[in-house]
């Protein structure tokens, strides 16, 4: 698996196995052609738009791109999941990470008064995990 983020995310991805290509440092498409010659079986991509344009001629076949974030994957042949953040979901989550099938990634832990500051950090787009805010 190749994965692509920013060079603060790097060891965390190596630490799973990853193999990491840092878009802040190199050219994706150059990195990721170098390291699989003959294409992805698969790319899943989060962010839409130019980086999925990008990363998107990676795969062998245009069916096997799926976008999280971009609806526009249609017009690349490719297919598009929506993100369903509801209590089902995050109850199936919560069950997972109880049984050790998920480990979420904590990187930060704000109180409640501090809510306003939480969120900023989230909304950066610069976080390598979750941020929590705890009601007590």
């Amino acid at each position: 698996m190749i994965g692509t983020g920013s060079t603060a995310k790097r060891a965390h991805a190596e630490a799973i196995g990853v193999r990491f290509v840092d878009y802040t440092a190199e050219d994706v498409a150059t990195a990721a052609r170098e390291l699989v010659p003959d294409g992805f079986d698969g790319v899943v991509d989060l962010a839409g738009g130019t980086s999925l344009r990008t990363v998107a001629p990676l795969a062998q076949e245009p069916r096997n791109v799926i976008s999280v974030g971009d609806v526009s994957v249609f017009e690349l042949g490719g297919r598009f999941v929506e993100r369903r953040v509801d209590r089902e979901n995050l109850e199936r989550s919560a069950r997972l990470a109880l049984d050790g099938l998920l480990a979420p990634v904590i990187t930060a832990v704000h109180p409640l008064s501090d809510a306003p500051a939480a969120l900023a950090t989230v909304e950066s787009g610069h976080t390598s995990g979750k941020v929590v805010i705890k009601a007590a």
